[in-house]
């Protein structure tokens, strides 16, 4: 079982703790032990200091504390009165002082190893009156051991104190910095598919909290987009399948119901040939524009592909179609008029035009298609004599579905894909669509790609 957050945020504030505390121990012990030499060397030069004194002022040797060590004291201290020839008077049971070593600077603290083990420390103090005449007070490291050893001990002690709290202090610490994140996934909680309009509130908390609702928000906000647009879109695509399978099962219907002639037979079967193309033009759109919404679509496979030559493609096999509701296609295309890109994507995007410029064309109109290269830009304008769009309609013309005030009483074309279909061709082709004004009736479209060039 993984750690709570809260005991991991208790565990390194613990750990945090325990290193702080064993860094300022560690700080005490030396400043400590600083300290209590610099007191040890005043403690034995004020014992040198008085035996120095004593001599200089009575000139007897008869100093008590040269008779035995001293027992008030914290540790036995020993003194030595000593000329240039050695040693004149010492503290019965006095360490020997090793030979070896230096003698020290008046006032100076002197620490050697006895023989033993034990630490041994001096001073001296130079007796004014009596030239080459010195006092010296020798003394244990006892009192450095006794006090580092209590000084360890009280630390020791409070740490043992110290770390459980700052163990519970911390988890309660955690528990209250954690309550508005606690607050924060209760919320989040309570959240599902049908209350996408829902929003996170976390009145009071802190910088942070606040950071994360509203990227939350946001995300709440984009995701009930998508899913509001990807219902639209369901809605939208049954919708617009359900006609042309509707007018396929009543017409296979009526056409079953008796028997007829070869002609009629025929009739039925154009008519749900151009009703299943319908269906297949609608479906290609919706597989080609599923792919908008796939965050693993594949790069653009490029290609060198004639516009002219597709154009003249999808007029052909769209010739049929505008003889049949009496609309004449006129072309003027200019060669060579090359691009990158994919060709599939390229001829979806010119039949898309010329269908829907078609699909709002009346009997007896005229679809016309220009193209070109200027300026190292392919065009391509596709114009109607239809009634022209609306300009309360104008800005959504190119979004999934959309039918103006003006949608053409043929029922042809993609479904209100189309104008989507070729703006996503042409954003992917580094190019774009747009609706020119004319003061033609009907309406024009112009597409702008990138020139290959020669």
């Amino acid at each position: 079982m993984r750690p709570s957050f809260r005991n991991q945020v208790a565990i390194w504030f613990v750990v945090a703790f325990v290193a702080l505390y064993v860094t300022a121990a560690l700080v005490v012990l030396g400043v400590d032990a600083r300290n209590a030499r610099r007191e040890l060397g005043y403690f034995l030069y004020a014992e040198a200091e008085a035996l120095a004194t004593y001599v200089a002022t009575t000139g007897a040797l008869d100093f008590p504390e040269l008779e035995g060590a001293e027992p008030h004291t914290p540790a036995p201290v020993w003194l030595r009165l000593f000329d240039r020839e050695g040693t004149v008077l010492e503290t019965p049971g006095s360490p020997p002082v090793p030979s070896s070593l230096a003698d020290p600077v008046e006032g100076e603290l002197q620490i050697w190893e006895a023989g033993d083990g034990s630490l041994l420390a001096r001073v001296q103090h130079a007796v004014w009156t009596r030239d080459g005449w010195t006092a010296e007070a020798i003394t244990t490291s006892a009192l450095l051991h006794r006090r580092r050893r209590d000084l360890l001990f009280a630390l020791g002690l409070a740490g043992l104190v110290l770390i459980p709290l700052a163990a519970f202090g911390g988890r309660l610490l955690a528990a209250r910095a954690l309550r508005p994140l606690e607050h924060l996934v209760g919320s989040i909680r309570s959240l599902d598919s049908r209350r996408l309009d829902a929003r996170l509130e976390t009145p009071g908390a802190v910088e942070e909290i606040e950071l994360v609702t509203s990227e939350f928000n946001s995300l709440l906000g984009r995701l009930e987009g998508s899913v509001a647009s990807m219902r639209r879109f369901t809605a939208d695509a049954s919708h617009e399948l359900r006609t042309p399978v509707s007018i396929l099962r009543t017409g296979l219907e009526v056409a079953l119901r008796k028997e007829r002639s070869a002609e009629e037979y025929r009739q039925v079967l154009e008519e749900n040939l151009d009703e299943l193309t319908r269906v297949q033009r609608i479906v290609e759109s919706l597989l080609t524009l599923a792919r908008d919404e796939s965050p693993g679509e594949p790069e653009l496979a490029r290609e060198v592909v004639d516009l002219a030559g597709v154009v003249d493609a999808a007029i052909d096999t769209i010739r049929g179609a505008a003889a049949h509701q009496s609309v004449e296609v006129v072309t003027d295309l200019e060669r060579p008029c090359r691009v990158s890109g994919d060709a599939d994507q390229l001829r979806l995007l010119v039949m898309n035009l010329v269908d829907n410029a078609l699909k709002f064309t009346p009997r007896g109109g005229r679809v016309t298609v220009v193209a070109g290269e200027r300026m190292g830009q392919v065009r391509l304008l596709v114009s109607d004599t239809g009634l022209g769009i609306d300009r309360v309609d104008r800005p959504q013309i190119f979004e999934r579905f959309y039918r103006g005030r003006g949608a053409g009483p043929s029922g042809r074309g993609a479904g209100g894909l189309g104008l989507s279909l070729v703006e996503w061709v042409a954003r992917r082709h580094d190019g774009a669509v747009r609706l020119v004004d004319t003061e033609a009736p009907g309406a024009t479209f112009e597409v702008v790609l990138p020139a290959l060039g020669p």
